[in-house]
């Protein structure tokens, strides 16, 4: 193979690197905290009560 495709490899995992990097921090850093902290509770919520339509399908369903 060409020399250049070794460069081209190595600048292409250095880029995917970076960018990973990047987007951790990102995710990490302090003024995410109170949108990660919400989304974590929501596992945690009580779902929502049926709906008339929602409970009209699943009667459908069982019939």
């Amino acid at each position: 193979m060409n020399e250049l495709w070794g460069h081209l490899t190595g600048v292409i995992i250095v880029f995917m690197m970076v960018t990973f990097i990047g987007i951790w921090a990102w995710a990490w850093s302090g003024h995410h905290r109170r949108a990660f902290s919400r989304m974590a509770q929501l596992p945690m919520e009580d779902d929502a009560p049926p709906t008339s339509a929602a409970s009209t399908a699943a009667k459908d369903a069982d019939a």
